[in-house]
């Protein structure tokens, strides 16, 4: 990578850092799907409702804290196990990909730009039903990294090393 252009090398160097990134926000979601599955509906949702509590504004239109309050609701009608598998598969499969990068794996780089677009389009979708701005910030996220990973995968592919 140091006979790369200055341009070619910070563009590697963001994408280091999104993968690593990736890895990070794929072992939260491990941690936090296995602690959601561990622990009862009510002790998740009274969760849920602590911190819609804290951060109630005395607005009825505070985004944040009806948020909170809904997914607290969803968690007592059932959601829990939908929350915490969705969690630890999304983790799996993310760290699975963070790994098949950072190993320079050639097979990982369309397989990963192939899985962030699902995710994207689930995003999106999800988006329309819960019209949660973290799904549009996240997406964007994932737009960015699923270009690098795909600018990355250009370029090894080019390399003599592969």
């Amino acid at each position: 990578m140091e006979k790369l252009p200055k341009r070619e090398q910070r563009i590697h160097q963001m994408f280091e850092l999104g993968v690593i990134l990736k890895g990070l926000h794929a072992l939260l979601e491990l941690t936090t799907g296995f602690a959601v599955l561990a622990m009862s509906p009510a002790a998740v949702s009274n969760f849920f409702f602590a911190l819609a509590r804290r951060t109630w504004s005395y607005d009825s239109h505070d985004l944040l804290a009806n948020f909170l309050m809904r997914s607290g609701l969803r968690i007592l009608n059932g959601g829990q196990h939908f929350a915490a598998i969705y969690l630890i598969v999304h983790g799996v499969i993310n760290m699975g990909l963070v790994i098949g990068l950072l190993a320079n794996a050639l097979w990982s780089y369309p397989v990963s730009v192939a899985a962030i677009a699902l995710f994207m389009a689930y995003q999106v979708y999800r988006y329309t039903h819960t019209h949660a701005l973290i799904l549009i910030l996240l997406t964007i996220y994932d737009a960015v990294v699923c270009w690098l990973v795909w600018h990355e995968y250009g370029l090894r592919r080019k390399s003599p090393a592969g």
